[in-house]
């Protein structure tokens, strides 16, 4: 049965701010209403994700993350914003209604990484609007702009790492590498087959500070299964350094079809070649070594 990994955060703040209203500068809300419109988002996303069953995941209500640890300035920028009035109605509407799961110091679309890649849960769909669970592998499904979701490959997710650490992400305000904006980082990234190469051009754009590209390319990776030790509540860093690009298959690049045809065509003419040549010899030999008339052996 398809399992729907709903984004919490993301359905509270939008009920939040479609059940509030604005009267002489005050924020009116019906809890009626919010409860209403939460549940509402969850059915209909899990519908869209054709899933019989869903598991809303949010984040740790501290709002202290793990990655405050790696980048102090991780989202400072939205320190002191004013919270939507309904936003705590919101979240206790989806523990009330919802099977709910978060973890200590994670984000929700961390524990929706984690749980895509456990293998009790069958057909697992994550469904966010969040850009950066293009970063996990698995089926992922944009409610605002899907009818349907698409298949991630691991290829796929770990270069979108990449092109995110370089780029940085303002919203959560970590800078990447001044001047790369997508289209640049994109280049970066396809420019090379293997992904250990990557890595060593995203620290070459990073003028060569190793612990500056690690540190990006970490706020940039959502969390994984295998990044998470579930017994002890503890992440697993990403590091190049594990050796997890050493075996990784590398990429074809554009304009890489024609060499490798002209290879095969090559290595079929040396074949050709060859084979002719030892039919040629067979029939020297052959010459040599058969009899004259009369039955006797050939002496010279």
């Amino acid at each position: 049965m398809t399992v729907a990994l709903i984004d919490g955060d993301i359905i509270a703040y939008r009920a939040a701010f479609i059940a509030s209203d604005t009267y002489e500068d005050t924020t009116i809300y019906d809890p009626f209403v919010v409860d209403q419109t939460v549940t509402h988002l969850v059915d209909q996303w899990t519908k869209k994700a054709k899933a019989g069953v869903n598991i809303v995941c949010l984040s740790d209500p501290t709002h202290r993350y793990f990655r405050h640890t790696i980048y102090p300035e991780y989202k400072a920028n939205r320190q002191g914003k004013e919270r939507p009035a309904a936003l705590g109605l919101a979240y206790e509407s989806l523990k009330a209604h919802y099977k709910c799961e978060w973890r200590e110091g994670l984000e929700a679309d961390d524990v929706i990484g984690i749980l895509a890649g456990d293998e009790r849960l069958t057909d697992p769909v994550m469904v966010s609007i969040d850009k950066d669970l293009m970063t996990v592998p698995g089926k992922l499904l944009n409610p605002d702009k899907m009818n349907r979701a698409m298949r991630i490959r691991k290829p796929a997710a770990d270069r979108f790492i990449f092109k995110q650490a370089l780029m940085g992400d303002r919203t959560d305000n970590y800078p990447g590498v001044e001047g790369i904006g997508e289209v640049k980082a994109t280049r970066i990234v396809e420019s090379h087959p293997r992904l250990s190469h990557v890595w060593e051009a995203v620290v070459e754009a990073f003028s060569g500070d190793y612990k500056r590209a690690l540190t990006m390319t970490r706020l940039a990776r959502i969390l994984r299964h295998e990044d998470y030790d579930s017994h002890k509540g503890r992440v697993r860093l990403w590091d190049q350094k594990n050796g997890v690009w050493q075996n990784a298959k590398p990429m074809k690049l554009k304009g890489e079809k024609k060499t490798m045809t002209a290879k095969k065509s090559s290595t079929k003419q040396k074949k050709r070649s060859a084979k002719t040549g030892t039919k040629a010899m067979a029939n020297r030999k052959k010459t040599q070594k058969g009899s004259p008339k009369g039955g006797r052996k050939y002496s010279g």
